[in-house]
């Protein structure tokens, strides 16, 4: 009987913590209904990832927001390198913000705005960070309240406790490129990926990368295409795709196993972030430095590697200077 009690109670033990986390992982991204719910509750802080700007022209009421050009610049150096941690600390203390509370960040709709805070918060220590991926957007859409004055919180005290299982040098990434408990997701788009498109000293990917571009994580994949097209007037396409289609752009990974996720800066990965935390992994890191850094290596190895032409380049350069003199000329004679 005894037995039976104790087999009884570690099976209602492992459902309990199932359960438990379970509802983490869904908490990872969150809705309308659970900000609005969540928002003035003691110990919650709703973070605008926004621009000032933006933010000032209607912002959910008791956001506070970073200023400047949004939260992933403020946070970032001027290469889009994460600051360090005692200046973050300072900036996030002075804002209102301390390491133990729920800090809800949002912005745009399906905006890496978002999604750069909510990692290095995650990179920081902070454990109850939630993503409002439907962002201001949502908010506007279901007819909730907007507020316009600037929220402010009395200053607090920041103490990080940095998860170096959260972040990815390129040190480290050069290390584990045989590694096979290591699986490095390339975010960026397939021309980049292949080379054709150069955006450091050469063009290509780093070995071993699987690709899957960041916009796979959208409800519509072309969503930023047609916006800037025109052809649609809305960010509803940047919805993030339901639990089962996200599983299937990522049924490659082994979510036992490592995960680094690179693009080039280390923006459009956050979105692979925070999709991937949102599926449940949990060894998930951000590669900072990412291909700006890594394809500009000439030591780092690099696959379909490419380089620009420069007699080309040098060549093209040329023509717009006869051209450029020839309507300067043209402009005198007027």
């Amino acid at each position: 009987m005894n037995q039976r009690r104790t087999t009884g109670i570690w099976i209602g033990l492992v459902l309990v913590l199932s359960l438990a986390s379970s509802a983490f992982g869904a908490e990872v991204i969150v809705d309308t209904a659970y900000v609005a719910k969540q928002k003035d509750k003691a110990g919650v802080v709703l973070l605008d990832a926004r621009g000032g700007k933006a933010y000032g022209e209607g912002h959910i009421p008791g956001a506070i927001n970073l200023g400047g050009r949004g939260a992933a610049v403020v946070l970032r150096d001027v290469d889009a390198r994460v600051l360090p941690v005692k200046t973050l600390e300072k900036i996030l203390g002075e804002a209102g913000i301390s390491r133990d509370q729920e800090i809800i960040v949002y912005g745009a709709k399906g905006d890496t705005g978002m999604t750069v805070p909510f990692w290095i918060l995650e990179y920081l220590g902070a454990e109850k960070v939630r993503a409002y991926w439907g962002g201001i957007d949502d908010w506007k859409a279901a007819k909730q309240p907007l507020a316009t004055q600037e929220q402010k919180l009395p200053a607090a005290k920041f103490v990080a406790k940095v998860r170096a299982d959260r972040y990815a040098s390129t040190e480290y990434v050069k290390a584990n490129l045989k590694n096979a408990n290591v699986q490095i997701v390339d975010s960026r788009t397939p021309k980049e990926f292949a080379g054709d498109d150069i955006r450091a000293l050469r063009g290509g990917h780093v070995p071993g990368a699987i690709l899957i571009p960041f916009e796979q994580n959208w409800a519509d994949p072309e969503a930023a295409k047609k916006l800037a097209d025109k052809k649609v007037t809305g960010r509803d396409g940047m919805a993030l795709k339901d639990d089962k289609a996200l599983r299937e752009i990522y049924k490659g990974l082994d979510p036992k196993k490592e995960v680094v996720a690179y693009c080039q800066t280390g923006t459009r990965s956050t979105l692979t972030y925070v999709a991937l935390r949102s599926l449940g992994f949990e060894k998930i890191r951000n590669y900072d430095d990412s291909w700006i850094v890594w394809g500009s290596r000439p030591d780092l190895p690099v696959e379909n590697a490419s380089y620009y032409d420069f007699v080309k380049v040098n060549a093209a350069l040329r023509r717009i200077d006869d051209l450029e003199r020839q309507v300067d000329e043209l402009t005198r004679k007027r």
